[in-house]
């Protein structure tokens, strides 16, 4: 993962002014305007520990089914921190297919000025093809009361269909999938934005990649969904967001995420090193975080290099740093990097990972990926110590 799939995955993870309904409209002039009365209405109001659900004047509240609607969801948003696994209004097939398919906006109103500092503002209710099925628009805002300052977080979609009386939430990605082209190399399910061309040289690479992490971890293939994006926007727009400030941060990037999911946001069909992420996890349930950067960059590198073209980048940024000391760099979530290619945590768990198979084998680095202990009492059982890593790694 690089520097965007540490901002994306897990909040480990995040977007403009845009929004896609089914047919990718974009952002009206009136929501915009009415983005900023609700962001102005909300400001007048009291902040105060009471759950309460703000709705825009735009959505008509004459029609039965909104306000159905509107009763589902403020009631899911009242009980969404209670559980990542299980909601009552939120689809089951969901929990089958993302395993924790809210997580993105999961404390979404956490912020060090209160646990509840952003409230949601239902902002729209946008038809669909299907006149029981709606995508809602929530924005979630916070109000500073003592600089009179409003902030918004992020604008996030959510579908609400009814069926058999009953209003079920779900996640916008399935509408993506539904829409964008599909493709099936090995066990990989493709789905391809409309906003590119297929890259069938990239799937070919990718299935010998595939062939390569199954020999190195002697194990069979998994089955993956990748979807295809131009670029880490179109990322996030598919798994939800309108916005969120982290949108443009990087030009490239992806995350693997829960329920076996590659998104690309390189515009290319191969990403070896978030797809390496995929298998650690299955093969080690307690994995640890810092060594699975490593062995990802050490296997795959990161962006579009190669972990010998990063290892170059780092020894001559070392030769020309010989003050730096490498144990200040086990942060795999700071955005510390070498001429913004090479991180420099990444790199680090790299050259662990590289030397604990060239002096104790694979299996022994797989003894220590898969533990949840602090990661110097991990790598202490490979001879690095606080007091001689930084002179090792640099050999």
């Amino acid at each position: 993962m690089g520097g965007f799939a540490n901002v994306c995955f897990g909040y480990k993870r995040v977007i403009g002014y845009f929004t896609r309904n089914p047919k990718q409209m974009k952002l009206k002039k009136a929501y915009l305007i009415l983005l900023l009365f609700t962001c102005f209405c909300f400001a007048q109001e009291k902040t105060n520990n009471t759950f309460h659900l703000t709705v825009s004047p735009i959505v008509n509240q004459t029609k039965t089914l909104n306000l159905e609607i509107i009763s589902t969801l403020e009631s899911f948003l009242k009980t969404k921190n209670d559980s990542l696994i299980y909601n009552k209004h939120w689809s089951k097939d969901d929990f089958k297919n993302y395993i924790f398919p809210y997580i993105d906006i999961y404390n979404i109103e956490q912020s060090k000025l209160g646990n509840d500092f952003y409230k949601p503002t239902l902002i729209e209710i946008i038809d669909t093809d299907d006149e029981n099925c709606k995508i809602l628009k929530i924005a979630f805002i916070g109000h500073n009361a003592e600089k009179n300052e409003n902030f918004l977080k992020v604008i996030y979609n959510i579908v609400a269909t009814k069926s058999n009386n009953e209003i079920m939430l779900s996640r916008y990605l399935n509408i993506i999938d539904k829409e964008w082209k599909s493709l099936k190399a090995g066990k990989i399910n493709y789905k391809i934005s409309p906003n590119k061309t297929p890259n069938y040289n990239d799937i070919e690479k990718q299935k010998l990649e595939i062939n390569r992490i199954c020999n190195f971890f002697n194990t069979e293939e998994l089955e993956i969904k990748y979807f295809s994006c131009v670029n880490p926007k179109e990322v996030f727009e598919i798994k939800g967001f309108d916005y969120n400030p982290l949108m443009y941060i990087d030009k490239t990037g992806g995350l693997a995420d829960y329920g076996n999911i590659i998104f690309s946001g390189n515009n290319s069909e191969i990403y070896t090193h978030e797809i390496i992420h995929i298998y650690t996890s299955k093969l080690f349930p307690n994995k640890n975080n810092f060594l699975d950067e490593g062995i990802a960059m050490y296997l795959a590198g990161s962006g579009k290099y190669d972990f010998d073209w990063h290892k170059k980048k780092m020894k001559a940024f070392l030769e020309k740093n010989p003050s730096l000391n490498l144990t200040d760099y086990f942060d795999i979530y700071s955005r510390e990097y070498i001429e913004n290619e090479t991180s420099i945590p990444y790199m680090v768990a790299a050259l662990i990972c590289e030397s604990t198979i060239t002096k104790f084998g694979k299996e022994k680095l797989f003894e220590l990926l898969n533990s949840k202990d602090d990661i110097w009492r991990i790598i202490h059982k490979v001879g690095l110590t606080k007091e001689n890593l930084n002179r090792e790694l640099r050999k």
